[in-house]
């Protein structure tokens, strides 16, 4: 269902796993492969090759969560109890912060609340987490801005585009930037 931002509507994690085993299609900006590779302690390109999977649209790289061949999320695992749990949650990509709802435009006022979530209907009513979507839709901004300035306007191939990319988002990081504080991005909220 599509709802408008400032909308209320029912949800209660149930840890199914469900949504980190049907796919994964989690779309990731540079700045969320950087986060995971400061988490994980390896590089952005280290992260980049094992952790995603990049797929070449026209001249622009998408990059998304890589799966473990049967259709569930790499970072997907089960505690003692068979409940499934993300190994990287503090580090998760902003798009997993948000679900069960769904960004649809950075230039729209509403938002999809998936009901392919088991979750969606039942539990407290909740609200959409603005600064997250705010700031989620900021970072989708500035990577396709650059991505498109560096591949259609400076000549670079779009994997060229993306590694330069990486980088110079890394090089970003570590001077302090706000988005690479876990605390910061923990104060924005989450679905």
């Amino acid at each position: 269902m599509i709802i408008k931002l400032d909308s209320k509507f029912r949800f209660k994690c149930i840890r199914c796993g469900k949504c980190c085993s049907t796919g994964p299609n989690v779309a990731l900006t540079v700045y969320d492969v950087v986060r995971i590779s400061k988490h994980l302690g390896v590089k952005p390109s280290v992260a980049l090759k094992i952790y995603t999977k990049v797929i070449i649209a026209d001249y622009i790289p998408f990059i998304a969560l890589a799966g473990d061949g049967l259709g569930k999320c790499v970072f997907l695992g089960y505690d003692k109890e068979g409940k499934p749990y993300c190994k990287i949650y503090r580090a998760r990509p902003l798009r997993c912060r948000l679900y069960p709802a769904i960004p649809v435009s950075p230039s729209k006022n509403t938002i999809e609340v998936t009901s392919n979530c088991p979750g969606v209907g039942g539990g407290a009513i909740t609200s959409v987490p603005l600064r997250l979507v705010k700031h989620y839709f900021w970072e989708v901004k500035m990577h396709y801005k650059e991505l498109v300035k560096l591949v259609l306007d400076e000549g670079y191939s779009p994997l060229e585009a993306l590694e330069l990319l990486v980088e110079k988002t890394y090089e970003e990081a570590l001077g302090n930037a706000l988005w690479c504080n876990l605390e910061y991005i923990d104060s924005l909220g989450a679905t």
